[in-house]
């Protein structure tokens, strides 16, 4: 059997049946047409070597008046902006307590610190960032202290 020439028509019709539509495409994914070839779209970038928490739900791009170009990137857990480089955790504080109102304790041995601050309003899965904390002693210094944490569990309305 001789090789016979196909010509198909570019660009996807949905509207047609797949007999009316003879020669042409019904459905695609990821694929656009070039001098009336289809052809794979070039694929994706990492936008950034930085893991965001959580999954993500929702981007928003925009550029600024001085041509900066954003992308705002919502997950589960996290908003966060993109503008070139690492991305800023822009997240809400939902709550801010006066220096003092938060006591620290652990147990020897334990992976486990107990935050106490009154009426604190946490649910499961928050993140708390502590600042100006002092040593607790042993491994546990001001740097272990001072930074962000997500709440693993509630024993109670104040702690």
């Amino acid at each position: 059997m001789p090789l016979q020439k196909l010509q198909f028509r570019p660009g996807i019709v949905q509207d047609a049946t797949d007999y009316t539509n003879e020669g042409g495409w019904r459905d695609g994914d990821k694929i656009r047409f070039r001098l009336g070839l289809p052809e794979t779209i070039g694929g994706w970038t990492r936008l950034t070597a930085t893991t965001m928490l959580g999954t993500c739900r929702d981007l928003h791009t925009w550029t600024s008046l001085s041509g900066t170009r954003f992308v705002a990137a919502g997950t589960s857990q996290k908003l966060y902006i993109v503008d070139g480089s690492d991305p800023d955790d822009i997240t809400p504080i939902r709550a801010t307590t006066g220096a003092g109102d938060a006591t620290f304790a652990a147990t020897n041995g334990s992976a486990v610190l107990t935050v106490s601050d009154t009426a604190h309003g946490c649910v499961l899965g928050d993140f708390v960032t502590f600042s100006s904390a002092a040593s607790l002693g042993g491994l546990i210094t001001a740097a272990v202290l001072n930074q962000e944490y997500q709440v693993a569990s509630i024993v109670g309305a104040n702690s």
